[in-house]
């Protein structure tokens, strides 16, 4: 049996260390924003010029546009980014496009101002906000019956808090990304990202602490710890299977997928590797040191 929870302080320690990385790379590089959270505007267009890249910022430059992002989106297709346009540079652009381009063509436009990715903001705060409060409502009433000392709610704070450590590495390695590369930006399919992995990640978390209620039914009397101990040991091949199989798979669309997603299959990919590792290190870590200094004050108040 692996000594896991043994190694509480450790495994807590390493958490630590990639949380104070997380914070430092948000704090030194920022998030790169895209078009959803900042405003701006996105054209996808199709063209089978060979030097379509060079040939859009010649275009760009004439029309004195300075920020924008070129992005590869698939075969002869690209994904221009750029500040808001009115109707007319729209339409002046369009013109510039058909005349230097073979064989244009405008797959997408889409502009979003400033007033609706504000909105959008704070609606994609709520959603992360509401989905951790869910999240400890509903493990707090799945475990309501689990015999005490063990008490729900201390489980349902404890994964929202191993959610909170999965969610703030995630976006500290997205930070770190932003700043060296130009296809990782924050976007609506971010929050998705965010959202998907505190699903997986509770899932997780949810398996280790079911065959925890179980352990402690059948031994009530045997050392909390030991317990958790045998439990996560239990699970630890179903956790690390189910993990890699997706690992797997998304690294194969990080790889081999097109680039539109790739900044969406990168933000999964932290995050499920994160959040294997706090289901199984930290979700548990907490629960025992939790329930074993509240035990411990108790007998010492007796």
């Amino acid at each position: 049996m692996y000594k896991i929870i043994e190694k509480s302080y450790l495994w807590l320690t390493i958490s630590g260390i990639f949380i104070a990385l997380s914070v430092i790379f948000i704090i030194a590089f920022g998030l790169r924003l895209g078009v959803d959270y900042k405003g701006g505007t996105a054209i996808q267009i199709q063209t089978s010029s060979v030097e379509k890249n060079k040939i859009v910022e010649e275009i760009f430059a004439e029309n004195k546009i300075e920020t924008f992002q070129i992005k590869e989106a698939g075969n002869n297709q690209l994904m221009l980014k750029l500040p808001v346009l009115t109707n007319e540079e729209h339409t002046n652009l369009t013109a510039k496009f058909k005349e230097k381009l073979e064989n244009y063509s405008e797959e997408s436009y889409d502009t979003v101002g400033p007033s609706i990715s504000k909105d959008l903001t704070r609606k994609s705060i709520y959603a992360v906000i509401l989905a951790s409060l869910g999240i400890i409502i509903y493990i707090a009433w799945a475990f309501k019956r689990i015999p005490k000392p063990l008490s729900p709610w201390k489980f349902g704070l404890c994964a929202t808090v191993a959610l909170i450590h999965d969610l703030l590495i995630t976006i500290g390695f997205v930070a770190l990304a932003g700043h060296f590369f130009s296809w990782m930006e924050v976007d609506a399919l971010f929050i998705t990202a965010l959202l998907t992995i505190m699903g997986f990640s509770v899932h997780d978390t949810i398996v280790v602490y079911d065959r925890l209620r179980e352990n402690f039914i059948k031994n009530p009397h045997q050392d909390i710890k030991r317990t958790i101990e045998e439990s996560v040991n239990q699970t630890l091949a179903r956790s690390l299977n189910t993990s890699m199989t997706v690992l797997i798979v998304l690294l194969s669309m990080f790889l081999l997928g097109g680039t539109a997603i790739r900044h969406f299959i990168y933000t999964l990919i932290i995050g499920v590797f994160f959040g294997t590792y706090s289901s199984i290190f930290v979700a548990s870590a907490l629960v025992a040191l939790w329930h074993s200094n509240s035990r411990n004050k108790g007998l010492a108040a007796k």
